[in-house]
């Protein structure tokens, strides 16, 4: 079973990261949800430590599709971001009676990757995590921030940073999206450069039940830039799900 941590929600929530991530990312956003249900936070496999056991997107698909069936959780909210959210809706395309609802932050139905990404993380990885990839993920990033950013990645384990962006680079669900019935919220920063706003508004059009919010004054690493406004999105739609 995964490693998670919880919290209290207004509606029974997997909280999922993204590439070369962890639980950690999601501290802030659940410092601002409270309610009678649980948010459950959950580390990928390989993450933030560990043997690298998945290798695309759908592989981590299944193993979350079995934390969900061994959890205890009747039906939840799935909430990703970024690769977590390809996760997400593969997961919805997969097992759509598993799940109750999706959260897409930092989304896209394909995830294209800047080569000098891939490149940069086979020959020098923590430099292109610390000079690339985070400063391409954050609108402004302080110190504070950036303490937080560092928490909530996987510098215990460098090579699940390029396992992750390959798995990301082979995504693409592009033409099954029209199969997805679950509920949708899509969530993105207005000023998002890891997963362009033009990306959440596709999906927006293509999934028959969603609606989608851009978060103004924030970058890619919503949870960390704006948890308020994040937590004040989600938590309403996880109260509109009766149970």
């Amino acid at each position: 079973m995964l490693e998670y941590s919880t919290h209290g929600a207004a509606g029974d929530v997997v909280l999922v990261h993204g590439a070369g991530g962890n639980n950690l990312l999601w501290k802030r956003t659940l410092g601002y949800m409270d309610g009678p249900r649980r948010a459950v936070a959950v580390n990928l496999p390989g993450h933030p430590s560990g043997d690298i056991t998945c290798t695309s997107v759908a592989d981590y698909a299944v193993a979350l599709h079995q934390f969900v069936l061994e959890s205890g959780l009747e039906k939840p909210v799935i909430c990703g971001h970024s690769m977590g959210s390809a996760i997400t809706l593969q997961l919805a395309l997969d097992h759509p009676e598993d799940l109750g609802g999706m959260v897409l932050v930092g989304a896209g139905a394909k995830l294209g990757v800047d080569p000098r990404i891939v490149e940069g993380l086979r020959d020098h990885p923590l430099k292109t995590i610390e000079q690339t990839i985070t400063p391409m993920s954050f609108r402004a990033i302080d110190l504070e921030l950036g303490r937080e950013a560092r928490a909530a990645l996987s510098f215990t384990n460098l090579p699940v940073f390029l396992n992750d962006y390959l798995a990301c680079e082979g995504f693409d669900v592009r033409s099954e999206l029209h199969r997805i019935t679950a509920r949708t919220l899509i969530i993105c920063g207005e000023e998002d450069r890891m997963t362009p706003p033009k990306w959440s508004q596709y999906l927006n059009e293509k999934i028959p039940s969603s609606t989608a919010s851009f978060v103004k004054e924030s970058g890619h690493m919503l949870p960390l830039e704006k948890p308020q406004a994040l937590a004040g999105l989600i938590q309403p739609f996880l109260s509109g799900f009766n149970r």
